[in-house]
């Protein structure tokens, strides 16, 4: 029943740390007003990329 309704995350812990550095980037920028926004967000953006790639791939299934 259950299966219908959430989402089945198979890596829970690489978005689970590209969500907290997300949020923690988030609360320092509300903070910190006189930081620069797009620096920053591209910062996380290629963070966020490495972290995907060494992360979401899968191993070997057979």
């Amino acid at each position: 029943m259950f299966k219908d309704i959430i989402l089945f995350v198979k890596y829970p812990y690489t978005a689970g740390v590209i969500a907290t550095m997300w949020l923690g980037t988030a609360i320092i920028l509300a903070l910190n007003s006189n930081l620069d926004v797009i620096n920053i967000v591209l910062i996380n953006m290629a963070a966020s990329c490495v972290i995907a790639l060494l992360g979401f791939r899968g191993g070997q299934e057979s």
